[in-house]
């Protein structure tokens, strides 16, 4: 008989180990889940240098913020015209005509110098650049197929799917960013493409 109680009291005792345990890793999966489930819900950005780029940083709760003609990415501190086609196409060089002129670059410099430039001042600043590349791509969503539309969601303004120059040389021209696809590519510096206005960063 008290074999019989032992092995019951033994019997229960394991029983109650192994609901203990069970139930232990049951509280350990939901909040694992929870955790994973928090993550896989804040998308990440695309590739580049992750301090800049922001790539596996989680985002912020609002990542975009707008005011006025300008808006404030949270993620990378950068600042960018709410309007991306401010200037429409530029080429990156123009060296047929004078290897010297740089007009994508030389339209944003005319923003924090001349009164009567196109996003003079913008926002009250002076200090408008053309964008890296990797700054460009730090505005990516690859959750969405069309970055352009994507952005324009998020509250930017006649961001275009195509082409924009960054200041990154490369390859036999400039770094290029399309906002349809999220490629990048080195182009021609002689072709046409969108400039984006930047500031902050560096």
């Amino acid at each position: 008989m008290l074999f019989k109680i032992n092995s019951k009291y033994k019997s229960q005792g394991v029983i109650m180990k192994y609901k203990t345990i069970k139930l232990g890793l049951l509280l350990a999966s939901l909040c694992g889940l929870a955790s994973a489930a928090n993550i896989a819900e804040v998308a990440k950005t695309g590739p580049g240098n992750t301090a800049t780029a922001g790539a596996g940083k989680e985002w912020p709760t609002t990542r975009f913020v707008v005011s006025g003609d300008c808006v404030t990415d949270k993620l990378t501190g950068l600042m960018w015209a709410k309007d991306a086609n401010l200037f429409g196409l530029k080429k990156w060089q123009d060296t047929s005509a004078n290897p010297n002129t740089y007009p994508a670059q030389e339209a944003i410099d005319a923003m924090n110098t001349n009164s009567g430039a196109t996003g003079y001042h913008l926002c009250g600043y002076s200090d408008w650049r053309l964008p890296k590349q990797k700054e460009l791509l730090s505005l990516f969503n690859y959750a969405n197929a069309n970055q352009a539309t994507w952005l324009i969601s998020a509250g930017f303004s006649n961001v275009r799917s195509y082409y924009y120059w960054s200041s990154t040389p490369g390859g036999n021209g400039a770094w290029g960013v399309n906002m349809n696809s999220g490629l990048s590519g080195s182009l021609d510096v002689t072709l046409n493409y969108y400039v984006w206005p930047v500031r902050g960063g560096q």
